[in-house]
């Protein structure tokens, strides 16, 4: 059997998901990051993207979170989001009226307006929300 490490993904709402891993993936600001046992100490933040947890015998389990950070430290993992979404949560069609509305308003804002960032933010959770639910199974 692999190696694994703990794992705790925590929302406001409290434990989303805790237990023993072989490895995780997500994003930040510079790209998508892998953990694995015996990964050295470090924390960053999370942007908009899906978490993804590979578990002992090789099962997956996904999470779109919509930011927050994430830290290794003595061989332990934990993510705090401020949100965490299961792929089957997410309703196909919705999303994909949202990823276009969302493109359609950053398209027209100028990248020096003060929603910018924001908007941008939105738009790489939506996206990251569309791939989850039209490209990912649902947690099991």
């Amino acid at each position: 059997m692999a190696e694994t490490f703990p794992l705790q993904l925590v929302t406001p709402t409290g434990v989303v998901y805790q237990g023993d891993v072989e490895e995780v993936t997500a994003w930040n600001p510079i790209g998508q990051f892998g953990v694995l046992p015996e990964h050295i100490n470090f924390i960053t933040s999370l942007v908009p993207g899906v978490l993804e947890i590979k578990l002992p015998g090789g099962a997956m389990r996904y999470y779109v979170v919509s930011g927050g950070l994430a830290e290794v430290k003595d061989g332990a993992m934990t993510v705090l989001a401020d949100s965490a979404e299961e792929p089957g949560t997410i309703e196909v069609e919705a999303v994909e009226i949202e990823v276009r509305e969302i493109e359609g308003k950053i398209a027209e804002i100028s990248m020096y307006a003060e929603e910018y960032e924001t908007t941008q933010h939105d738009l790489l959770l939506a996206r990251a929300r569309r791939r989850a639910a039209v490209e990912l199974p649902p947690s099991r």
